[in-house]
C-alpha cells in the first residue's frame, strides 16, 4: 500500500529533491521501538538509502546505527510505504520516498553510531505506546525542527487502527 502526503509547505518551482528511506516498526509487549529526540517527537527507527544499498540492508544499518539493536535475518516484512513531499532544507522540495517493515529485534543491544545531525537533536531509543508517542507528536510547537512528524502520525494512526 501507498501513501501519498503532500504538505504543500514549498516554493512549487524549486528544485525536487528525491530520496529514499527504510523505516522499522518493531513491537514488544504492546509497546514499540521508537526514536525521541530534545524536542519530545517519536519516529521510528530508519533513515536513507545510500547509493547501491538495497532498503533491507540500510533497515538494518539504520535500526543498528540508531538504537544499537540488531534486526533478526528473516523476520522482516514490509508494511507500507509513504511518499511524502515537503519544503527542503536549502529551499527545495524533499520528496521522500519511505518504506516501513514489521521487523523483530535481538534484546541485546551494541553501540550505536549517530550522525552529527542525529547527536544534536539527542536521538535516543525508547519503548512506547503508540498512542502516547502519537499524542506527542500532535503537540509539537516547532513543525520545522521535526517536519516527519506527520508523516509518522500517518503511520502510527494506520498501526492504531489495525489494532481495534
Amino acid at each position: 500500500m501507498i501513501i501519498r502526503l503532500d504538505l504543500k509547505d514549498y516554493d512549487f518551482d524549486a528544485k525536487i529533491i528525491k530520496r529514499e528511506a527504510a523505516r522499522a516498526i518493531i513491537s514488544k509487549d504492546n509497546e514499540y521501538l521508537m526514536i525521541t529526540s530534545k524536542y519530545g517527537d517519536y519516529k521510528f527507527p530508519g533513515g536513507g538509502v545510500k547509493n547501491g544499498e538495497d532498503y533491507i540492508d540500510a533497515l538494518v544499518r539504520e535500526v543498528k546505527e540508531e538504537t544499537g539493536y540488531q534486526i533478526i535475518p528473516g523476520s522482516v516484512n514490509e508494511y507500507i510505504t509513504v511518499i511524502e513531499r515537503r519544503k527542503g532544507t536549502k529551499g527545495d522540495v524533499l520528496e521522500m520516498e519511505s518504506r516501513y517493515y514489521f521487523c523483530q529485534v535481538e534484546y541485546e543491544f551494541d553501540d550505536k553510531n549517530l550522525d552529527d545531525y542525529e547527536e544534536e537533536y539527542e536521538y535516543k531509543e525508547i519503548w512506547i505506546g503508540l498512542i502516547k508517542a502519537y499524542g506527542n507528536n500532535k503537540i509539537i510547537k516547532d513543525i520545522n525542527k521535526c517536519p516527519w512528524v506527520t508523516r509518522e502520525n500517518i503511520v502510527i494512526k494506520k498501526l492504531l487502527k489495525a489494532t481495534e
